[in-house]
């Protein structure tokens, strides 16, 4: 439409009246084209990037919920932050390639199509003047691509490690005020920020050099066309029309050439984050290979599973050994033995590092338990979908963690819903029902990040009511009354002594007192269990047990005398 304007104009055929019916048609179609190409971008734009939120969003949900189920050794050797960092920045690189990116691809790639089409029309002996600059393009796009990719991937490292430094400083705040370190925790903040900083400079320096050369080249490229079209023009082998026409397709031009280096760069980035993305989602979660996880209780043991002896106990250890995979610290189980019926109470005592948590951990299947070492109501462990097992048993660990929310939704995490009245009952067997009423805002007060604004006693309570509000019918307690006073504990072990017709409970503590009214106690030690009975009947035997009731009775007594 240009070009038939342009020489309308110049040869001022047919009158003047021509000329202006020609203007007038091609401004009508230079209308009609803004219309349907702004029609087509608003088209465009609306399917990719919504469909690109999508994808965003799938790939974030399907990425926790794998990350979730990862083993827990995952977690203790991965940084908080580089998992945050994967999840949030990552994946907002993927979206930028699969929206942004892809709609500029597809565009810059029909106006090349499209324009050169036209530009051959025109003149092919000048088209392949102007694409002569194409091969330097591909190849300078080509060893930026390299470049890019592996500097992006720094930038995404560095990102994750600040990431995590200050996830780490937030969360231990009260540590870094205890010892006043807020200095120095900012020096290792900043080397963190400097050191991502020098790989976005680098990412930053390699962008421009490559927009440089690609503006150089574009820029040559034009002039080499200005000058032989103009030629052509002036010894009649061109119209004049069809220069302008020529040169307005180059211009096209100039935007996708541009823009196909910010596509590369958005490629890399993605490309980059999504194989940081796939590193975690190759690993094996900790499903994989134990059943289908169906919701529901466990199933009911095979009828020749109880043999001669009647019901299977609820909880059966044969032969137990265990070594963690990294440390270096041996066996920390060793033919570990022991049986617990259903309703029994059993203490489980030992010194510092005897394998008390490794084996709570073995029971819920933190770790994999060797096949025939631990069964459940006559089942092998190994055999029982995860989510099935951990149904069955709640965990009162000894670092206790509360979610940011209020207190009836801690209390209520392990159930399907929330339940006040199951609430209410389970932190009066905790015996934290009359601090939680004094709150201003009672079962609805928020407590903080990892339930800051309670004392360590109050988030042990706090997490004793979660365990048995889960009904769930068997406890495990590590260590999980070592923040309160001994009244207290005292009236906490009298609640779950109330439910032991409906529970199995098996205890681990460093305190004799609350050791003695349990039903048996097992002494761990060493990574072997090299006692087993009553307290009264330990204590007669003056084996391991009583060397630990007699070192915390002197240690008492020394406590009250001074």
């Amino acid at each position: 439409m240009i070009r038939e304007a342009v020489d309308a104009v110049s040869a001022g055929r047919a009158g003047g009246a021509a000329a202006g019916e020609a203007l007038a048609r091609a401004v009508a179609f230079m209308a009609l084209f803004a219309a349907l190409n702004a029609s087509f971008r608003f088209l465009a734009r609306r399917s990719l990037l919504v469909t690109a939120r999508e994808v965003e969003q799938g790939v974030r949900r399907h990425l926790f919920s794998h990350v979730i189920r990862l083993p827990l050794p995952f977690f203790h050797a991965t940084p908080t932050g580089d998992v945050m960092s994967r999840m949030t920045n990552d994946l907002t690189a993927v979206w930028l390639f699969l929206g942004p990116g892809l709609l500029t691809l597809i565009g810059t790639s029909i106006s090349w199509v499209m324009a050169v089409a036209f530009m051959l029309r025109i003149s092919p002996s000048l088209t392949g003047l102007s694409l002569l600059i194409a091969p330097l393009v591909v190849l300078l796009s080509r060893e930026y691509g390299r470049a890019f990719h592996r500097q992006h991937r720094l930038v995404q490292e560095s990102l994750a490690g600040m990431n995590a430094a200050l996830q780490e400083n937030v969360s231990g705040i009260r540590l870094v005020k205890a010892f006043a370190l807020e200095a120095r925790e900012e020096e290792r903040f900043g080397r963190q920020c400097r050191e991502y900083y020098r790989h976005n400079l680098a990412v930053a320096r390699t962008s421009a050099a490559f927009h440089g050369a690609i503006g150089f080249l574009a820029g040559a490229g034009v002039a080499l066309v200005l000058y032989l079209g103009g030629r052509a023009v002036a010894l009649g082998e061109l119209t004049l029309g069809g220069f302008v026409a020529f040169n307005a397709y180059l211009a096209m031009l100039a935007f996708p050439t541009m823009a196909m280096g910010w596509v590369i760069n958005l490629f890399q980035r993605g490309n980059a984050a999504m194989g940081r993305i796939n590193e975690f989602l190759r690993r094996p979660t900790e499903f994989e290979g134990k059943g289908v996880a169906a919701p529901g209780v466990l199933p009911l043991p095979r009828e020749d599973a109880t043999g001669d002896a009647g019901e299977p106990p609820l909880l059966e250890v044969r032969d137990l050994t265990f070594a963690h995979e990294t440390g270096g610290r041996g066996e920390a189980l060793r033919d570990v033995s022991f049986s617990l019926r259903k309703g029994e109470v059993t203490g489980l005592a030992g010194p510092t590092g005897g394998g008390k948590s490794t084996l709570f951990s073995l029971l819920l299947g933190f770790h994999p338990a060797p096949p025939g070492t631990i069964f459940w109501e006559g089942r092998d462990a190994a055999e029982i979908p995860l989510p099935e097992l951990r149904r069955r048993v709640a965990l009162v660990a000894q670092d206790p963690f509360l979610f940011s929310e209020s207190i009836l939704y801690n209390v209520c995490f392990g159930r399907d819903a929330l339940d006040p009245a199951a609430a209410r009952e389970a932190v009066s067997l905790a015996r934290f029902r009359d601090e939680v009423e004094e709150m201003p805002h009672g079962f609805e007060s928020v407590v903080g990040e990892r339930g800051i604004s309670l004392s360590g006693g109050q988030k042990q309570r706090a997490t004793i009511a979660r365990a048995l509000c889960s009904g769930a019918p068997f406890l495990l307690l590590d260590d999980a009354l070592s923040a309160v006073d001994a009244g207290t504990e005292r009236e906490i072990f009298d609640g779950i002594l109330s439910v032991r017709g409906e529970r199995t409970v098996l205890f681990s503590t460093h305190r004799m007192a609350s050791l003695s009214r349990c039903d048996r106690i097992l002494v761990l030690a060493g990574g072997r269990i090299v006692e087993e009975g009553t307290h009264d009947g330990l204590l007669s035997r003056r084996g391991a047990y009583y060397d630990l009731y007699s070192r915390q009775m002197l240690a008492r007594e020394l406590e009250d005398s001074s």
